[in-house]
């Protein structure tokens, strides 16, 4: 199902296309190819806007496709084969998300299909020029939304025609309790991670380190509550930002894909288990929301650890290891999945 949703500024039109499977509906916006809606046995689980004008304005990237590079970038800057190519700095010293005009910006070509499972998609595709946001290549990204009964599958794609660097990832907000409830921290967190990224309180960039999370407010191997150890993290407030490093000692299959279990969140009314092919997975815990005066859905105020991100993701920072580059002929492929019960 296909519904105007709102109106551009330069008059281009941004429709909101809906599908449904099972116990499942999603709902994902032309603008940023964002999950606008997300709804679970009745309940919507992620936080948003009810108009266009919200995703605009009202800040966190609510349910966005984060791109050309998600996660922070130092130094202002990308080398690849000895050419440096300038970046926005965008979050104090670094480069984030893409820079202030990155694929959460974009009005993105969606199209509604049906796979050869019979399960519904949304395919998003978008094609970032050479030189946009400062980085090299003509990228063409493909994000398609699978619904399932079972869960949502996000499957990304992107080639290139320079050499350059890609990460990928979506940046919804979830409470499991519903989108009008204001706190996730007693949301019950299991994370596959022997160890995080350590990151600098004042920039939130790479130190280098990859500590052991064994004794540390990072361990989440045992299931915990979200709120137990937050204000334990070092950042000099209560909260998550951090890339946890997965460890892939558990593996489950959705459909045909064998992928790694990354993370087990749970509520009593529901469970959502994430899988993923990609090595990380950023846990955000909406530390800023409240930052912003533009209300969610239902007129929802934004509240400080309202939500919780499952960004999975490149390392942060992986482009100035040279990590994480997209060459030409080859093709970016990552899946990550959303799985309910």
């Amino acid at each position: 199902m296909k519904e105007l949703f709102g109106i551009m500024p330069d008059g281009r039109e941004v429709y909101a296309h809906t599908v449904s499977a099972g116990d499942l509906s999603l709902t994902v916006i032309d603008y940023a190819a964002a999950i606008q809606k997300f709804v679970h046995k009745g309940t919507d689980i992620v936080c948003g806007f009810d108009t266009l004008d919200g995703y605009r304005k009202g800040g966190g990237n609510q349910g966005a496709s984060i791109g050309r590079y998600a996660n922070r970038i130092s130094g202002g800057k990308i080398t690849l084969d000895g050419v440096d190519y300038p970046l926005e700095r965008n979050n104090g010293v670094a480069h984030l998300h893409g820079g202030s005009h990155g694929f959460n910006t974009k009005v993105w070509d969606v199209t509604e299909g049906v796979c050869k499972c019979g399960a519904p998609t949304l395919t998003c595709t978008y094609v970032s020029e050479d030189g946009e946001a400062g980085y090299p290549g003509r990228l063409e990204v493909t994000v398609t939304y699978k619904l399932k009964p079972e869960g949502l599958l996000i499957d990304y794609k992107a080639t290139t025609d320079k050499p350059t660097y890609c990460n990928l990832t979506n940046h919804s907000y979830f409470n499991l309790h519903g989108q009008d409830c204001t706190s996730c921290l007693d949301h019950v967190l299991k994370i596959n991670a022997d160890n995080y990224t350590d990151a600098d309180p004042k920039t939130l960039l790479p130190t280098g380190k990859r500590p052991d999370v064994t004794g540390t407010a990072f361990d989440f191997r045992t299931p915990k509550a979200i709120g137990k150890d937050i204000d334990k993290t070092g950042l000099g407030y209560a909260g998550y930002d951090h890339n946890f490093i997965l460890n892939g000692k558990e593996t489950a299959l959705f459909g045909k894909h064998e992928l790694k279990v990354a993370a087990v969140c749970s509520v009593p009314e529901r469970t959502m288990t994430v899988l993923t092919t990609m090595p990380g997975i950023q846990i955000y815990t909406g530390n800023f929301l409240g930052d912003n005066p533009n209300n969610f859905k239902g007129g929802v105020p934004q509240t400080k650890h309202a939500a919780v991100c499952f960004e999975t993701q490149y390392e942060p920072d992986s482009p100035s290891h040279g990590e994480a580059r997209l060459d030409p002929g080859q093709v970016y492929h990552h899946i990550t999945v959303f799985k309910l019960n």
